[in-house]
């Protein structure tokens, strides 16, 4: 055991004792002082014990003086204590017993120390050192405290704003497709359509609007040739109006009611107010409301005849107009549709250079310039022929692609499913008919089986395509996709983490992405992934 247990100075804890001035338990100058009954702290000690102090008046062996006193009060003795050279005299400590040669002390009970207050801070070495500042100095200032509040607060709000930013909607799951094996490519648009043309136009009378559906031997247009005057139908125009005139005469000489004529009047008269609001509306059916018309005026002009036959001036009226209509008959040629489907009144010029008679006969090559918009020549047309409508009918299309990949070996007779980009909603099935190589180009030439959407191609004679076979796939959002290393993967949401895998993009289709998982152990349907913003 240590010969000095409490420090070099020698003082232990039973030398000490708290003088309390005023509130502060460190005293006024914040420092704790020592009373050892007299001569304390000043390098003596009584020569003495007090009365009553076991071992009071007896010397300790090789010290001249009595060893030193315990504190005044403490309910503690003061047992000897060892002498040697360079030695100092240390009391022993409280409670404890200690053996000095061949004699031991008894120290009091512990329940003597009940008394005892709460020792100072230990001195020497092991001292705390001081700080110049009070307990209440030491305590951390409150906007410390207030700040790491806020900052709480702040970590908090971010997290929820994280979390909540638009509509929570942080991840999705990965869907199973049949879109894997996808190729791309370029496409020239080959329609089952007729177009029609004639030579010295003047004029076109449409008898149906753009777009619409028609069936056989339906009226189209009427077309006048080039020659043909105005004149012609202002003539013809004169002796109708002179007609309706003697009409009114004849019956407002009538003395008898014509039930009959009231209804054929009442009938023309009505679709005459439903075409006036129709051109208020701004409604697209008026070459029906105008064929209408003419059908309620050729029923009273019949009636008229049958009602008046031996009117002399009503018949000569009626046999010029008939004159006049010979007359502008032999300018004017009616069309009529051979087939059923739709009719259209714009041509883009490949009608006839790229149709279902002649497409088999283009190389790669050929097909390259067409998608460059080098026309071909058509022969067919001569320097005043004019197209005047064509007639689509919705199957037996043909899709000439140039594919991307020159690595793909299709096969005539194998069925895909084609997609045009730009319309989501046109997925067609298509057959390989044919496949051409040359001059670096690879040329597949698809057969469309089943009916076309033509709302959405009727315009369109190139576009971009994307063929794939039915190989399982998955369907991703596009904001799903995260590049890393510049590779492209997902990021998936598991219990254990979230984990990025690599995947192989076949075609991102608006805000749809369709991949294939390079390790599909780990991505598959049903994992949610990560959409980011």
């Amino acid at each position: 055991m240590s010969q000095y247990p409490y420090g070099p100075g020698g003082e232990g804890p039973s030398d000490w004792q708290e003088r309390r001035n005023g509130a502060d338990p460190y005293g006024q100058e914040g420092r704790w002082t020592a009373v050892s009954g007299s001569g304390a702290r000043n390098g003596t000690r009584p020569s003495t014990l007090p009365p009553g102090y076991p071992g009071a008046g007896q010397t300790a062996p090789g010290q001249d003086q009595a060893p030193a006193q315990g504190p005044a009060g403490r309910g503690n003795t003061q047992g000897p204590v060892q002498a040697g050279a360079g030695n100092a005299q240390r009391p022993v400590q409280p409670g404890r017993q200690r053996e000095t040669g061949n004699a031991q002390e008894n120290r009091e009970p512990v329940s003597a120390r009940s008394t005892l207050r709460t020792p100072p801070p230990p001195a020497g070495p092991r001292a705390v050192p001081a700080t110049g500042l009070t307990r209440r100095d030491q305590s951390a200032p409150v906007w410390l405290y207030v700040l790491l509040a806020l900052i709480v607060i702040a970590a908090v709000v971010w997290g929820l704003s994280q979390v909540f930013q638009g509509g929570g909607q942080q991840y999705a799951f990965a869907r199973a497709d049949t879109l894997s094996s996808v190729y791309r490519g370029e496409a020239l648009v080959v329609r089952n359509e007729t177009v029609y043309t004639q030579d010295g136009v003047s004029r076109i009378d449409f008898r149906v609007q753009e777009g619409d559906t028609v069936e056989r031997t339906d009226t189209v247009c009427v077309v006048y040739s080039s020659g043909f005057s105005d004149r012609e139908l202002n003539s013809l125009n004169n002796y109708r109006r002179q007609i309706k005139a003697y009409h009114k005469s004849l019956l407002s000489a009538g003395t008898s009611r014509d039930a009959q004529m009231e209804r054929l009047e009442n009938n023309i008269l009505s679709l005459a107010l439903d075409t006036q609001k129709m051109i208020q509306h701004r409604d697209s059916d008026l070459i029906a409301q105008e064929n209408e018309i003419s059908s309620a005026l050729r029923n009273r002009q019949q009636y008229m005849r049958q009602k008046y036959p031996d009117d002399q001036k009503l018949a000569s009226l009626y046999d010029d107009e008939n004159r006049q209509m010979q007359s502008v008959s032999a300018w004017t040629r009616q069309y009529a549709a051979p087939s059923n489907g739709i009719v259209s009144f714009y041509t883009d010029g490949y009608e006839n250079v790229l149709n279902l008679n002649n497409y088999t006969s283009y190389t790669p090559p050929q097909v390259r310039q067409m998608l460059r918009g080098e026309k071909p020549v058509d022969t067919s047309v001569g320097r005043n022929t004019v197209p005047i409508y064509r007639l689509v009918r919705q199957d037996s299309w043909v899709m000439l692609m140039l594919a991307e990949n020159q690595d793909w070996q299709p096969v005539e007779g194998n069925s895909y499913k084609m997609l045009i980009e730009g319309f989501e909603n046109t997925t067609v099935n298509v057959t390989v008919e044919s496949v051409s190589r040359s001059g670096g180009e690879l040329l597949v030439r698809f057969v469309i089986t089943g009916d076309m959407n033509l709302n959405s191609v009727l315009y369109m004679r190139s576009c971009s395509i994307l063929v794939g076979d039915s190989v399982d796939s998955l369907t991703v959002p596009a904001k799903a996709l995260y590049s890393r290393q510049g590779r492209i993967g997902v990021v998936m949401s598991t219990e254990g983490g979230e984990y990025w895998t690599q995947v192989e993009v076949l075609s991102v289709d608006g805000d749809e992405a369709h991949i294939v998982p390079s390790n599909p152990a780990v991505l598959y349907e049903g994992v949610p992934v990560l959409v980011f913003k």
